[in-house]
């Protein structure tokens, strides 16, 4: 019979839940991570979502940690595995940073089981916009740390007189002619470049081709682009579901 998990992953923006049911993925549900009520939200959102036979918390908010694991554990009956780098990852434990986020070390680890004989790397385009890199072997080579796309559009309107908070879309130009196709250009394409400029780095440094994942909630920006192999929104909650299976 298929393992059902329940994946939480908490990020600095969304916590966001999906059940696994053993083939695949269910409907991401979202809770806003700085409402005052989000726990009682996540409450309510897990007593709708089915039942499941294992769970695992991922956190980058570590004041939200224990009453989300808390309620995940009374919602299903278990306790739920907290993804850090003291767990079985399927990595070089050695390698992985003291400082790691588990959202990172999540992207790592269904990098590697994905990839396994490769050199991978993840961009994640969140709240920030990171990359992570593993090699063949297992090890975390290292990541790269920087505002996401939409800090970086409400950054530009808070320190600004005339530019709006503008909803980003995919750009029909780089040439904008007005202002919020002006601003979804620059801010799209320019990470775009920013994300081919880091992987060229990666891979002088590392003397090869690395596969280049996409993720996070504008990873649909990169689909398609011929540095990118695979983009997949869910990739960070896939890696948390590997680590609850690999410490069942």
């Amino acid at each position: 019979m298929a393992c059902s998990i329940l994946a939480v992953d908490i990020g600095n923006t969304n916590i966001v839940m999906s059940l696994h049911d053993g083939q695949s993925w269910g409907e991401a549900l979202r809770v806003k991570t700085r409402s005052k009520s989000a726990v009682s939200e996540v409450c309510s959102v897990l007593g709708s979502i089915g039942s499941w036979s294992k769970a695992v918390v991922s956190s980058v908010v570590p004041n939200l940690t224990g009453s989300v694991v808390e309620a995940v554990k009374n919602a299903g009956g278990v306790p739920p595995v907290v993804v850090g780098k003291d767990i079985e990852t399927g990595l070089n434990r050695e390698s992985i940073p003291d400082e790691i986020g588990a959202d990172i070390l999540c992207n790592l680890i269904a990098a590697h089981k994905l990839y396994p004989n490769e050199y991978v790397t993840v961009a994640d385009f969140g709240t920030a916009f990171t990359t992570e890199t593993v090699s063949p072997t297992g090890d975390v080579l290292g990541v790269t740390i920087g505002p996401g796309m939409m800090t970086s559009v409400k950054a530009l309107f808070q320190n600004t007189a005339q530019l709006p908070e503008v909803w980003l879309d995919i750009p029909t130009t780089v040439m904008g002619r007005d202002t919020v196709s002006s601003i979804r250009a620059g801010v799209v394409y320019g990470f775009i470049g920013q994300l081919k400029e880091i992987v060229d780095k990666i891979e002088a440094e590392v003397g090869h081709k690395v596969i280049v994942i996409a993720t996070g909630g504008f990873s649909k920006y990169l689909d398609g682009h011929i540095y990118v192999n695979r983009a997949d929104v869910k990739h960070t909650l896939e890696g948390a579901r590997i680590a609850c299976l690999l410490n069942g």
